[in-house]
């Protein structure tokens, strides 16, 4: 990443906090040549040290898997940097970020990843974003290089179908160079359950990535853009099958100063907690580790 682009994305002070303690710790235990180390592997399982959870057991693919050096992560004045290659800076917003300043984005950041639409958690209506098409037209006349998302509460493999649609169709006025994103969630309660009201309830991990594959597949097919998948390491580990998502992009998320993902991913949202010029609410963080536009 570019450090001649004046960027001021600050992270709460919590984070900060975590990052500093997480570095001392991660100095404690010496060098690491890798973020998760393998330890074996046997049949559908392997044995990884994880950077934060230590030794844990997770499903064994025979997918590419991460190749960052932990030493290429480092945290300044609050922002983490990745020096192992030429990442960028980017942030996701949503009609909840009201009206932006896209120029003051555009001197901060390299490029935005914009929500299309969301499906209802309890109804299941298609509900397109009230900002989708003034933060298109802001982000281009800026010359910000944009990704899109659509934040999916499908629970059939149609739904998912009717989600990647309803985006191709909105997308084609655009020039969309980052990925287009299917998010797709559990809602939980505040003690970390499911919530038996939400209608994700009834998915299970196999056909979760059966809509993720429906998505990106159409998505692919139809505009020949780059089609990625949202997951934290609960999601890919526990639910996902990620030797049916080989052929998409991973969008990581771990909030934390390092990432600690045994498999590939191509982007990192490190927090939703950042302050950008040009955005009047806090925004995610996401560093893009692989080349796009």
């Amino acid at each position: 990443m570019k450090m001649g682009k004046n960027m001021f994305i600050a992270v709460t002070v919590f984070l900060v906090a975590v990052i500093v303690a997480l570095s001392a710790m991660t100095l404690s235990q010496g060098p690491r040549s890798h973020l998760v180390e393998l330890i074996s592997h046997s049949g559908a399982t392997a044995e990884v040290n994880d950077l934060y959870e230590g030794n844990t057991t997770i499903p064994f693919y025979d997918i590419p898997t991460n190749s960052y050096e932990p030493t290429d992560f480092v945290v300044e004045n609050g922002v983490v940097e990745y020096t192992g290659g030429e990442a960028k800076v980017g942030i996701n917003v949503n009609s909840k970020a009201g009206d932006i300043d896209w120029q003051q984005v555009k001197n901060n950041v390299d490029f935005a990843m914009i929500r299309v639409g969301h499906r209802e958690n309890v109804k299941g209506r298609l509900i397109p974003d009230t900002q989708f098409e003034k933060n298109m037209q802001g982000a281009s006349e800026a010359g910000l290089p944009v990704g899109v998302y659509f934040y999916s509460k499908a629970v059939s493999e149609a739904e998912a179908k009717e989600e990647a649609n309803f985006v191709i169709e909105q997308i084609r006025p655009y020039s969309v160079t980052y990925p287009i994103a299917f998010y797709w969630e559990y809602d939980l309660k505040d003690d970390g359950t499911q919530d038996e009201n939400s209608r994700t309830v009834r998915c299970n991990g196999d056909q979760v990535t059966g809509f993720i594959d429906t998505f990106c597949g159409l998505v692919k097919k139809a505009t020949g853009a780059t089609p990625c998948y949202y997951a934290d390491k609960n999601m890919a580990y526990k639910r996902l099958d990620l030797s049916r998502l080989s052929d998409y992009n991973l969008w990581y998320a771990e909030f934390q100063n390092i990432p600690s993902f045994y498999y590939d991913f191509a982007l990192w949202q490190y927090t939703k907690e950042g302050d950008v010029p040009g955005v009047s609410v806090k925004v995610p963080i996401t560093l893009a580790l692989k080349g796009y536009g």
